[in-house]
């Protein structure tokens, strides 16, 4: 396996548990309450978790981790990046369709706090899909 698809691997279950533990924070709370202070650690704790992953992958795999992807792997991250803009997109218009109608600012904050863990599962397994290919 490439640095680039362990990456992918360990940024996918990264954010599935931060994901998962906002999509509990949120539905315990209920779609309209303020933001969580569960959810709003969770943005910490990816980006000192995204962190962590690299430095220890640069670790483990110095040489692959600092080489510059070629012409298959720009292409694959691309891609992956492409869908997973059109799932953020999806997920934030209605959101802010909603606030234009009910100036409901919390539902919009929950909804695409959502939709940016939906995306960045929906990038790192399109990754990993398309490295397997």
């Amino acid at each position: 396996m490439s640095a680039r698809e362990l990456t992918a691997w360990a940024m996918a279950l990264l954010c599935g548990g931060i994901g998962a533990c906002c999509l509990l924070a949120i539905l315990n709370a209920g779609l309209d309450a303020p933001p969580q202070p569960a959810v709003l650690a969770a943005g910490g704790a990816a980006i000192a978790g995204a962190i962590a992953l690299e430095v220890l992958l640069s670790i483990l795999l110095p040489r692959q981790s600092d080489a510059v992807p070629d012409e298959r792997e720009r292409m694959i991250l691309a891609r992956a990046g492409h869908w997973s803009g059109l799932v953020l997109l999806f997920g934030v218009l209605p959101a802010l369709g909603h606030y234009a109608k009910h100036a409901n600012g919390n539902v919009m904050f929950n909804v695409i706090v959502l939709s940016l863990c939906v995306a960045a599962l929906v990038e790192y397994g399109a990754q990993i899909v398309l490295f397997r290919r």
